[in-house]
């Protein structure tokens, strides 16, 4: 019993030391003017938050950035993942398809996306969006977070949710899809027609706000995302090293580029001159060899989910596995 007053005391006296920060102060103040939550809310939902080293340490270290792409794509390439996703498709195949005719996303990038994000709804987090989003909040100080942070207030408010007991991961993504706050309360579904936008019980509400999210950041049916082509021999034979040190007029790799056909033919990339469509053009080691990738319009907005050409293209290619094993 002692033992339980000292931690409620500590907890206390943690929570008080929080809300008496004056860049919280000035957060409460913020969030009071640009939402319809009241102090009293606000101030209930900061008491409960604690700065996560833990997802600091996580934010430090993502493979997006740390690994090579031969490393990061078999972290997701993997025989049980694309085994998984076959089964994921066939167990809610009547969902998928149903989603597929009203978004006008091929369920194989939704069944990627979230093979990719949760494991099939597997694997949820283990942090708390509360704590996680308050660090990247305030440590340090980001405007962007903080407004996540409101808009984490607004959705737990919305749906009687308590942020610091559901699952997320280490920056505060929620639910099947792994949605930022701000992404749950403008894209999230409700495809059973039950009321609610629950992204971790209801697979039809996660399913649907995948595809949802993809649509709104511009999707476009029947259109190829990433297109394999022959390596020319002047960029055979290259290794990570070899294509990180290639000078070009254009970032290989790189979703924020756009050029032209002609642009990479100039470049000795023997390619069709007649793709219309902007490039994205990815040059990667890859199993023991150099490929060329092209990335369009449907690959871009993939990384809108996550702001990694990496991403994009491992779940471009685990939607394609899943595709080939389901139609097998």
């Amino acid at each position: 019993m002692m033992r339980l007053l000292i931690f409620l005391l500590i907890a206390f006296n943690l929570n008080s030391d929080v809300l008496e920060r004056e860049d919280v102060k000035a957060f409460i103040e913020f969030a009071v003017e640009t939402s319809e939550l009241n102090e009293n809310e606000i101030k209930n939902y900061l008491a409960q938050a604690v700065p996560s080293k833990k997802a600091e340490t996580a934010r430090q270290n993502q493979p997006e950035v740390k690994a090579t792409w031969n490393r990061y794509r078999n972290r997701y390439l993997t025989s049980s993942r694309i085994n998984n996703g076959v089964k994921f498709v066939k167990e809610h195949f009547e969902i998928l398809d149903s989603v597929e005719k009203d978004f006008g996303v091929s369920k194989y990038y939704i069944a990627s996306i979230i093979g990719c994000e949760t494991n099939y709804g597997n694997y949820l987090g283990t942090y708390n969006p509360l704590d996680t989003i308050f660090t990247r909040a305030f440590d340090p100080k980001s405007t962007y977070w903080q407004k996540q942070l409101i808009e984490l207030f607004i959705l737990s408010k919305k749906y009687n949710l308590d942020p610091k007991s559901i699952k997320s991961s280490w920056s505060g993504a929620l639910g099947l899809g792994q949605f930022i706050p701000s992404s749950y309360n403008a894209y999230g579904i409700d495809y059973d027609d039950d009321g609610i936008v629950d992204m971790y019980n209801s697979r039809n509400d996660g399913i649907a706000s995948v595809a949802n999210y993809l649509r709104e950041n511009g999707w476009q049916k029947s259109s190829t995302a990433v297109l394999e082509v022959n390596v020319s021999q002047k960029y055979q034979d290259l290794e990570d090293e070899d294509i990180s040190a290639l000078e070009l007029p254009f970032n290989l790799n790189n979703f924020r580029t756009k050029i032209s056909a002609n642009d990479l033919i100039d470049q000795g990339f023997e390619i069709d001159k007649n793709i219309a469509e902007t490039i994205s053009p990815l040059l990667v080691y890859e199993q023991g060899k150099t490929k060329l990738y092209l990335g369009f319009d449907n690959f871009r907005v993939i990384t809108k989910y996550n702001r990694s050409s990496k991403y994009a293209l491992a779940v471009h290619q685990l939607a394609l596995e899943i595709s080939k094993r389901f139609d097998e």
